[in-house]
């Protein structure tokens, strides 16, 4: 424990790996509209295939919903209206401020979109693009298999037990404790298995220290969750 703001949250570590949908972005409206579509493409129940899409790639998802489709069509029509269509697509609340804080050598996305789309998703909310991401297609298997949290601190050159990942989904923040990293959830709603959670990216600020970074997360009251400290 050090100083700091009464009831803060501390975090040190080497890196950052950041999800992009629903922790950096709001693309929430327009994944869904997007899903809606496809979901009436194949006469499917458009609320159900939205729910069982959260988290995860477009590939294992039709896999998951529409198992007799051909998979490289639907996912290629997936793709080309993700990446056309970004409308209502903004910056998650602190989110630019976050990002600004942060030396580029120390963090990362991590996403379940492909790069075509992240880059639309990332460039639609006037967020900064990292240097390297990890997205759909560099992996074999996608949250919430750890494969592309690890190979964020790989990136980086940091041990994933160094990291922190932000994530938003259940698949998520899964992979993330998979992969040995501590895990902050992001969002309105409690994620089973993250360390700690904000409602959006306001609370939370980073500055960086000699040979890494802390991590300030702001909370009305203390909570006691592993692999964070309480700052008094």
């Amino acid at each position: 424990m050090s100083g700091g703001p009464a009831g803060a949250w501390r975090w040190r570590g080497d890196a950052l790996l950041l999800d992009l949908d629903g922790t950096l972005v709001d693309s929430s409206a327009a994944i869904e509209r997007h899903t809606l579509a496809w979901a009436a493409r194949l006469g499917l129940d458009g609320e159900a295939v939205v729910a069982a899409s959260h988290g995860r790639r477009d590939v294992e998802v039709v896999r998951l919903v529409a198992p007799g489709a051909a998979v490289a069509r639907e996912v290629a029509w997936l793709h080309r209206l993700s990446c056309d269509d970004t409308e209502g697509v903004v910056a998650v609340p602190g989110a630019a401020e976050l990002l600004a804080g942060l030396d580029p050598r120390t963090w990362t996305v991590v996403t379940s979109a492909a790069r075509e789309v992240a880059l639309a998703r990332l460039t639609a909310a006037g967020l900064p693009v990292p240097g390297r991401l990890v997205c759909s297609e560099d992996v074999t298997r996608g949250k919430p298999d750890p494969e592309g949290f690890r190979a964020g601190a790989r990136l980086l050159g940091v041990d994933p037990r160094r990291c922190l990942v932000l994530e938003d989904s259940a698949a998520g923040v899964a992979a993330g404790r998979e992969a040995t990293a501590a895990v902050l959830a992001v969002g309105p709603e409690p994620v089973p298995g993250a360390h700690h959670r904000v409602p959006d990216l306001r609370p939370v600020a980073a500055r960086p220290l000699r040979g890494g970074l802390e991590v300030l997360v702001r909370a009305d009251r203390p909570l006691r969750v592993a692999s964070l400290e309480v700052v008094a």
